[in-house]
């Protein structure tokens, strides 16, 4: 996970519990997965509203009816 193995995680979750106290880690916890459930929404919104762009076909971009001086 992004170069970090386990012992460097243990590590930074003993920095964590010393820097903030073991009171504060459940708020910081809740905090974190807010944050992660808000980012994965307007990801997934930002996805859709390019899809959706993309199934619609511009005017200008779809082929013309031709008219009977066309023919």
């Amino acid at each position: 996970m992004f170069g970090v193995g386990p012992q460097e995680i243990v590590i930074i979750g003993l920095l964590v519990l010393i820097i903030f106290g073991p009171s504060k880690l459940p708020q910081m916890a809740r905090d974190f997965g807010r944050f992660v459930g808000e980012a994965r929404r307007s990801i997934d919104e930002f996805k859709e509203e390019l899809t959706a762009g993309y199934e619609e076909e511009p005017e200008d971009r779809k082929p013309r009816k031709r008219r009977e001086r066309d023919l």
